[in-house]
C-alpha cells in the first residue's frame, strides 16, 4: 500500500520525540497494525490495533493511542528505583523475553521491569487481590 506511513514520531511526556515504524497484516477479514519504538533499548515499546473495515482506520486508532501512552507515566521514579510507586491503582505495558537473562519481563513507562521489580512492587500490596488481563489491543474505556 503506497500511500500508507511506515512511520510517526510522536511527543511523549518530557517532550521528546518517539519515533514508531509501523508493520501493517492484511488478513483478509481483519487489518493488524503493530507500531514498534525504534530505540537502542533492548526492549522498544510496541503496540497493536485492529480494525475490521480499513488499514486507515487502524493506523487512526493507532495515532489515538500512542500519544495516549507516551504522556502516562504508571509509576514515579526514586533516585535508583524506576517502579518506585505506582501513580494509578494499574499499569500497562509490553510483555517482553530477556534474552540476556532468559526470562519473561514487562516493558512499562519505556523501561524493562523484570521479575525481581515485579516481586518488589507485588509485595508492597500484600493481601490485596490482582486481575492480570493480557490483550492484543488497547482495553476499551
Amino acid at each position: 500500500m503506497d500511500d500508507f506511513p511506515e512511520k510517526d514520531t510522536f511527543q511523549d511526556y518530557r517532550g521528546k520525540e518517539v519515533t514508531f515504524t509501523y508493520h501493517l497484516l492484511d488478513a483478509g477479514n481483519i487489518y493488524s497494525l503493530r507500531a514498534v519504538e525504534v530505540t537502542r533499548r533492548r526492549h522498544p515499546r510496541t503496540f497493536c490495533v485492529y480494525d475490521e473495515a480499513s488499514p486507515f482506520n487502524a493506523l487512526w486508532k493507532m495515532r489515538q493511542r500512542i500519544p495516549q501512552e507516551l504522556n502516562k507515566r504508571y509509576f514515579a521514579e526514586e533516585k535508583g528505583r524506576p517502579f518506585s510507586r505506582l501513580n494509578f491503582d494499574h499499569f500497562r505495558g509490553n510483555i517482553a523475553f530477556d534474552h540476556e537473562t532468559g526470562e519473561a519481563c514487562l516493558v512499562v513507562d519505556g523501561k524493562t521491569m523484570d521479575m525481581r521489580d515485579l516481586g518488589e512492587l507485588l509485595a508492597t500490596y500484600e493481601g490485596r487481590h490482582v486481575e492480570v488481563r493480557i490483550s492484543e489491543e488497547a482495553f476499551e474505556r
